[in-house]
């Protein structure tokens, strides 16, 4: 395939040496949630190693503040089941059934893929090093979508760019080993057998030692996506697939913790707050070193005191003799620490919670001055406020990656799959996806705050507290609930359109369908009213569109008499319906009875309409006659419809 690149190999060098300085500082900010804060970087073996304590400052305490802001953060951007829309091509009936199957195909995909877990991932990756990637493709292996998490050591983009959506391409990094890759691509066993390993620089993997060493016999393999819809893998300099892309939408989604303009990568929650923690644990190294000398202070012991070197200890009680005349032992205080340097140690740590956005009441703590329980609430309520832009983010890209998923499902799920989802009461249960249930082109709606646990409650708590006061009604307020695929409503309503279509394929493949009572009539209506109006209803085989008319008949007069029922059947409309039979007793008596010129016309009519409501009566039995012997319906009475 022509278009790729023949020097891949030097571009990706390209990429990796331009993020040498940002690759640093998430070596630091991982390190320092690890605890490792002690550190200087020793270029001699480009790593960074612990430094050397001082020989006046032998006290040295970590006090990892860090380590409790980020799994506090972590905690608040907790994911729950997301409320996902899929909207409808149009209103049509069919339609609406391809958006709630596709709502429910999601949802299996939600669960099935453990994608909880896979954004938890992502999110701890933004919080250490600011940027993130998701990769969703489908898999030959597994027969199945597949979604991987990707942090910011093993993403590259195009030399200079300031913006992921500048690049023309995306790069991810894995790791196989030879007899794996040797094994999928044959034909180039030689280069990769030629393959290096990669070196401990490159691997961008960060463990508790001093060193990065990867494991033995890995190779590094790099698979680009450009934004033209060019596709490879590559190893070294070595092409090994050569390929296309054929979705809509691109297959890796790009997070970022905080944008900065002008700046490709995104910067951290912990990054910004190094130097405080750095700050911090001297501080607190001093008060405990100043603390240590209180407790132990230094002797001045004359020379002529004769008192020997090993005479003090800590032992108690313990008895020190001296010459009076060459002068007495004594201690010297340590002068204490100023007020300031205890006061110092709390404006550090009120300044890391500052830049963090996360506060004390946030961590479980009670502000000073702050007693009502509404206050500590309002400010719990800031610190949340200041992660909606990173939520809005990831939202962004699940909802990029739903669509995606949709189209691949579309597009390689040819054979029916049974899939288990939960219902609307929690229960397990089993349902045939099918890609011909799934929209043509996806438009999925995330809402604002229900893919994070805190905010669905909190506006789910909001919604129920206004039903409460009754400002909104009940069925408002079970559309506000972020239940989506759960709610019960919803869930039961997509379930009796698709109960209608199957019945409706039924009879379009010349079947023959009984409705119940205790089915949804008004989705029976809509379902096979819209379709008799199509193109493909007149092109069905006479007996058939027979068939199907005299069904809709019947759902259409479910709940009248039985004689209006017969009449609309033999007519095949609803409207206008026949007029009630009038009373022949009346009838009587009108005749028998003196009479205008009104009123004989009055009569007249009546008599006719009377002759018409009979041969109406007649041509219904006849009808259902014929029906009847041509096995094509079975009317019911009572409960039962047809």
């Amino acid at each position: 395939m022509e278009g790729f690149p023949q020097n891949i190999g030097g571009i990706i060098t390209e990429s990796k040496s331009e993020k040498t300085s940002e690759r640093r500082l998430w070596d630091l900010s991982l390190k320092f949630v690890e605890g490792r804060q002690w550190l200087s970087y020793d270029k001699n073996i480009s790593q960074f190693v612990t430094s050397r304590m001082n020989a006046e400052s032998q006290s040295r305490v970590t006090v990892n503040l860090l380590l409790n802001i980020y799994r506090n953060v972590l905690s608040r951007l907790a994911l729950s089941y997301p409320s996902i829309a899929v909207m409808p091509a149009s209103p049509s009936a069919e339609d609406v059934f391809k958006a709630k199957a596709s709502e429910m195909a999601l949802q299996y995909y939600w669960h099935r893929a453990d994608m909880k877990h896979e954004i938890e991932k992502l999110i701890k990756w933004l919080l250490t090093c600011g940027t993130a990637a998701t990769h969703t493709y489908f898999s030959s292996d597994e027969s199945n979508i597949v979604t991987e998490v990707y942090g910011a050591y093993d993403i590259f983009f195009e030399k200079g760019v300031i913006h992921p959506n500048d690049s023309r391409w995306v790069g991810l990094r894995s790791y196989s080993t030879k007899r794996e890759l040797k094994k999928v691509y044959p034909e180039h066993a030689e280069e990769i057998e030629r393959s290096s390993l990669p070196d401990s620089e490159n691997y961008g993997l960060i463990s508790s030692g001093t060193t990065n060493e990867p494991p033995k016999d890995r190779v590094e393999v790099i698979e680009v996506y450009w934004r033209d819809g060019r596709h490879a893998i590559v190893t070294g300099s070595t092409y090994l697939h050569k390929g296309k892309w054929t979705t809509k939408t691109f297959p890796v989604q790009i997070y970022r913790y905080t944008e900065v303009p002008r700046r490709l990568w995104g910067l951290s929650m912990v990054a910004p707050a190094l130097d405080l923690q750095l700050l911090y644990n001297r501080a607190r190294s001093q008060v405990i070193h100043n603390v240590e000398l209180m407790g132990n202070p230094k002797w001045l012991i004359p020379k002529t005191a004769g008192v020997s070197s090993q005479a003090l200890t800590s032992r108690p009680g313990e008895k020190i003799y001296y010459n009076p005349a060459g002068g007495a032992p004594q201690q010297i205080a340590a002068a204490p620490l100023p007020g300031y340097m205890l006061d110092n140690i709390s404006r550090i740590q009120s300044e890391m919670m500052d830049t963090v956005g996360i506060h004390s009441v946030t961590l479980g703590k009670r502000a000073v001055g702050v007693t009502s329980g509404k206050a500590m609430t309002t400010l719990s309520e800031k610190d949340t406020s200041q992660l909606q832009i990173t939520q809005e983010a990831i939202e962004r890209g699940v909802t990029e990656l739903g669509r995606l998923v949709l189209e691949l499902m579309k597009k390689h799920y040819s054979e029916d799959r049974m899939i288990r989802i939960l219902d609307q009461y929690g229960q397990v249960t089993f349902k045939a996806l099918k890609n011909t249930d799934i929209v043509d082109k996806p438009e999925i709606f995330l809402q604002a705050g229900s893919l994070f646990r805190d905010e669905a409650q909190d506006r789910d708590a909001k919604v129920m507290q206004l039903l409460e006061m009754g400002l909104i009604e009940k069925e408002d307020a079970l559309q506000e609930l972020s239940f989506r695929t759960g709610n019960k409503n919803v869930s039961e309503r997509a379930q009796a359109i698709g109960h209608a279509q199957d019945m409706l394929d039924a009879v379009k493949m010349g079947g023959q369908i009984e409705i119940f009572a205790s089915d949804d009539i008004d989705t029976f209506k809509k379902v096979f009213g819209e379709f008799v109006r199509t193109s493909e209803f007149y092109e069905l085989p006479p007996p058939t569109q027979e068939y199907l008319r005299d069904v809709l008949v019947s759902i259409a007069t479910a709940e009248a008499p039985q004689e209006e029922h017969e009449g609309a059947l033999a007519s095949q409309k609803i409207f206008p319906r026949t007029s009630p039979q009038a009373d022949p007793s009346s009838i009587a008596r009108t005749i028998a009875s003196p009479a205008s010129q009104g009123a004989q016309a009055q009569i007249a009519q009546e008599q006719a309409a009377k002759q018409q409501a009979i041969g109406s009566m007649a041509s219904a039995e006849r009808m259902m006659t014929r029906r009847s012997e041509g096995n094509m319906s079975n009317i019911r009475q009572g409960g039962g419809i047809l």
